[in-house]
C-alpha cells in the first residue's frame, strides 16, 4: 500500500458543478478528509493512477495534486478522523 495526499482547487464550486461524487468516492476508497481540500488515502496504486481516477470526478478547470508520502506528517487542527488515520498508519 502507498500513502497519498490528494489536494485540489475546485474552480467551479460556485457555478453549480456537482462535486458531491468527489467526496463520496474519496470516502469509498478509504480516504480521510484532513483539511477542506486535502485528503489522505492508502491505496495499491501509483500517484498517476490516483490522479487519473480522481480527475474523473473533477471539472476540466479544477486543479489536482497527488503526492505519495512515507513519513508521519506533522499536523494540527485537522478535521475529525485525521488523528485516527495517522495513528493507524504510523506508530
Amino acid at each position: 500500500m502507498a500513502l497519498f495526499v490528494v489536494s485540489y482547487d475546485l474552480m467551479k464550486e460556485k457555478s453549480g458543478y456537482d462535486y458531491g461524487p468527489l467526496g463520496k468516492e474519496l470516502t469509498r476508497i478509504g480516504g480521510v478528509k484532513t483539511l477542506l481540500s486535502v485528503w489522505y488515502v492508502d491505496l495499491d496504486n501509483t500517484a498517476q493512477e490516483v490522479y487519473d481516477h480522481i480527475m474523473t470526478y473533477l471539472d476540466d478547470n479544477d486543479r489536482l495534486m497527488v503526492v505519495e508520502f512515507s513519513k508521519k506528517p506533522a499536523w494540527g487542527k485537522a478535521l475529525q478522523g485525521t488523528r485516527d488515520w495517522i495513528s493507524a498508519h504510523f506508530s
